[in-house]
């Protein structure tokens, strides 16, 4: 999948994610670069966690997400494009 998502878009991206987890940007980073996100998993419930592994767990699937309209809209208001 092409990465259309500036730096700073994607820093955007992060801290909201981060937010809404209730975590740093740091350490959100570290767990995605690592595969490791049980630390914030942990603070969602346990439909949530179901539906975020499902997803991520499917390449295709989370490239579908991220190429669809209403993703590409939310990169780019975060991005303040």
């Amino acid at each position: 999948m092409k990465n259309d998502l500036s730096p700073e878009a994607m820093q955007n991206l992060l801290k909201e994610a981060s937010r809404q987890l209730g975590t740093d940007p740091a350490t959100l980073s570290s767990q995605l670069r690592s595969g490791s996100l049980g630390n914030a998993m942990s603070k969602m419930s346990p439909n949530e966690k179901q539906m975020l592994s499902r997803a991520l767990s499917d390449k295709e699937n989370c490239r579908r997400v991220l190429s669809s309209p209403q993703a590409q809209a939310l990169i780019r208001k975060l991005g303040g494009k």
